[in-house]
């Protein structure tokens, strides 16, 4: 005696219905039924062969000779052909039964078709068999192998799968010659003979791909079965006698449905009882020791002897009624004894989920298609030939100047952080505001006075900032006692001016650079972030920056020899402005020298009453040696003022010439670095860099040869349910 269980339920093995699941087990399985069936040929290949188990699915149980049945089933053996139960639940009938349970002769009972005996093929590759009430006379059998999810990704076996096809007429189908297409179909697969050491090549014990077999004719059934490899395990077959509550069946039927409400169990072998051990089997089908919502069933299985002696279909039914009318199994109720009440009770339950399911079936397929062009979105669009390699990244390069524009121009079209690298236009701003600002304050060597000698406030230091020189006037004494040439004495030489500016901007090349890779710093991070943006594909994202690192180090380089040449322009050669201010400022500065020395000696020029003529001499004489100064003195403060006026106008150039032709021009213009992807260059690329730019790492391709496909089922399977009108 054999103990079997129909169960349903999310997960289980097979039959999802509402994802539910109708599963047939018996006491010896050991292994847990939440294994998808997608992924149970891959495990199977990782587990030791000791005996064998095998699940059989049914889709329909009972004769439907309603037209709108007849098409919902095919709808569901339509959708199984186009492995869309790689991705959502399908409607089955799972059994689930080791080697010599009594599975396949329970199988030919329900189906009336006979399956071959003694033979492993079954549990190494999927076989589905459909069963089609045709009005034709001319009753056929044909087999065909549909590609499994593996094949599927490789166009030359596929095709060389869906060769196979072998129809004969149904006067010709036997157990042999159904034993004859699974050799024919294994070899087709690439399976071992039946001759070969399987265990020499553990890669070919199993096969995912699916042996079709549609038998048709007027009396046959609307019926579906799908014989799935099955479960392997060391575990010997227990007894009817055994202590239910130690058999792996029963755990594994409280895992998956702890209340039993939703299992139905099957007692299989009830003939190979042995005397005196009826009681307790008929106490399990009364539903006494493993309560379960649906109850169990009990059946006689065609014995091999019963096949060898030509025992058929028909007699098997007669004998199992004949067999369950005697005492003691003529206890139990008649509606659970034998197949004939099996059926219709499965056929019920199943016809009735699958009108209630169908709606959320075809809401899941519509859904697959929705998330599975979305994540071929995500990858991008295929990209094989250098025309679609080209338009790939043609498209980047023009997502990628639009949002760079975008950020240049202040026009975010999202909320970001203030330090985000797309802030790129006001945190330049910053940069060259503070640049501005460091070069009045920190840019000069010496502090320049006021024309009243006190310290200037045009070019102020802070009260912590270093200067090397406590007196300007005295530095200017120096270059300038330093500096004579052939003038004649009271002149001061033409150099001296050009090197107390050297001097006095020495700063400038240092405040400069570093204001220059502050900016650098940003627009690579900014950089970054719009390749991050734009281009989803990792691989290519890194091949393309590595492919414009050259371009990006040239144009940097460019920005910095551009600042060396205003650097050199305003530092080396002569002083040259054609600036009004200059000439104007200077003409200020000098007055407003002669008029802080005439104040100096303003009060001379209030003469007491007595000795008016004298006073008014001596204030005269005071008054001439205040404006008349030495030689000297009048160089050192013509230099500083020349040198003053000059230095504001350079400087105020120099700055704006560092933010113009530097930064915006080089940093951020149309060669520089955040530019350099644009469709000219895209344009430039020959074929071979395409390729090596653009071509997919083997993730990314497998991953999207899967959504390719899995998205051709979707659509199959939506087109073909359109058809059904439900």
């Amino acid at each position: 005696m054999l103990i079997s269980y129909i169960i349903y339920r999310s997960h289980t093995l097979l039959l999802t219905l509402n994802n539910k699941m109708y599963t047939w087990g018996r006491s010896s399985l050991t292994s847990a039924m939440s294994t998808p069936i997608p992924r149970l040929v891959e495990e199977n290949n990782e587990r030791e062969l000791a005996t064998a188990s095998q699940l059989q699915t049914f889709s329909s149980l009972e004769d439907l000779e309603s037209e709108e049945r007849s098409e919902l089933f095919d709808l569901i053996d339509k959708f199984r052909e186009l492995n869309i139960s790689e991705d959502v639940s399908l409607p089955q009938l799972v059994v689930v039964g080791d080697q010599s349970s009594g599975k396949s002769s329970l199988l030919e009972g329900l189906t009336e078709v006979s399956f071959p005996v003694a033979s492993d093929l079954c549990t190494r590759f999927a076989t589905q068999i459909v069963l089609r009430r045709v009005d034709s006379d001319e009753n056929y059998v044909k087999a065909t192998i549909i590609p499994g999810p593996e094949a599927e990704r490789d166009e030359v076996l596929s095709e060389h799968l869906r060769d196979f096809e072998i129809s004969v007429a149904e006067e010709e189908f036997s157990p042999e010659w159904f034993a004859t297409i699974l050799d024919d179909a294994s070899e087709r697969m690439g399976l071992p003979g039946p001759s070969e050491r399987i265990e020499g090549t553990p890669e070919k014990r199993f096969s995912n791909d699916i042996l079709k077999i549609e038998l048709s004719g007027r009396q046959r059934p609307n019926l579906t079965i799908v014989d799935v490899p099955g479960l392997f395990h060391s575990r010997a077959v227990m007894n009817g006698q055994n202590n239910l509550a130690n058999q792996e069946v029963f755990r594994m039927a409280r895992n998956v449905d702890p209340d039993g409400k939703r299992t139905v169990g099957v007692i299989t072998k009830c003939d190979q009882v042995q005397p005196g051990d009826e009681r307790g089997v008929i106490q399990i089908a009364m539903n006494e020791v493993e309560r379960l919502h649906h109850g169990w069933f009990v059946v006689k299985n065609r014995s091999t002897r019963d096949i060898r002696d030509g025992v058929t279909i028909a007699q098997r039914h007669a004998k199992e009624r004949e067999f369950f009318s005697r005492a003691p199994w003529s206890c139990l109720p008649r509606e659970r004894i034998g197949i004939d009440k099996l059926k219709p009770f499965l056929a019920h339950i199943l016809l009735e989920h699958v009108r209630a399911e169908f709606p959320r079936l075809i809401n899941e397929i519509n859904r697959l298609v929705v998330d599975t062009e979305n994540a071929l979105q995500r990858l991008g669009e295929t990209r094989l030939t250098p025309t679609e390699q080209r338009m790939f990244l043609t498209r980047i390069a023009n997502e990628y100047d639009r949002l760079v524009t975008d950020c240049l121009d202040g026009r975010l079209r999202e909320a970001v952080d203030t330090q985000s690298p797309l802030k790129i236009r006001t945190l330049i701003q910053n940069l060259n505001q503070e640049f501005g600002f460091t070069m009045k304050i920190t840019g000069h060597t010496h502090q320049f006075k006021g024309v009243n000698d006190n310290e200037g406030t045009a070019f102020l230091r802070p009260a912590d900032a270093a200067d090397s020189h406590t007196d300007i006037y005295t530095w200017i004494r120096n270059i300038y006692h330093n500096s004579r040439g052939p003038e004649l004495p009271g002149l001061v030489n033409p150099n001296i001016l050009i090197e107390a500016f050297r001097e006095q901007s020495t700063g400038w090349s240092t405040i400069s650079r570093r204001h220059v890779s502050k900016v650098v710093g940003i627009v690579t991070k900014f950089n970054t972030e719009i390749l991050n943006r734009v281009i989803a594909d990792e691989n290519v994202r890194r091949k393309l920056v590595t492919n414009l690192t050259r371009a990006t180090t040239d144009a940097v380089n460019k920005a910095y020899q551009q600042l060396d040449q205003l650097i050199e322009a305003e530092r080396s050669g002569i002083l040259l402005t054609v600036n009004d201010e200059f000439t104007k400022t200077l003409a200020e500065a000098k007055e407003q020298r002669v008029l802080g020395r005439l104040k100096k000696v303003q009060a001379q020029l209030q003469p007491a009453n007595s000795a008016v003529g004298a006073q008014a001499v001596n204030a005269l004489d005071n008054l001439m040696r205040a404006v008349v100064l030495s030689n000297e003195d009048t160089a050192v403060y013509d230099i500083h003022d020349s040198l003053k006026c000059y230095y504001s106008i350079s400087l105020k150039r120099f700055t704006d010439n560092v933010i113009i032709q530097v930064i915006e021009d080089n940093l951020l213009g149309r060669e520089g670095p955040i530019r350099l992807l644009k469709t000219d260059y895209i344009a430039g690329l020959d074929e071979t860099d395409l390729a090596n730019i653009t071509r997919e790492d083997w993730q990314v391709a497998s991953t999207r040869r899967e959504l390719t496909l899995r998205l051709e089922r979707a659509r199959s399977a939506q087109e073909a349910a359109s058809m059904v009108s439900m």
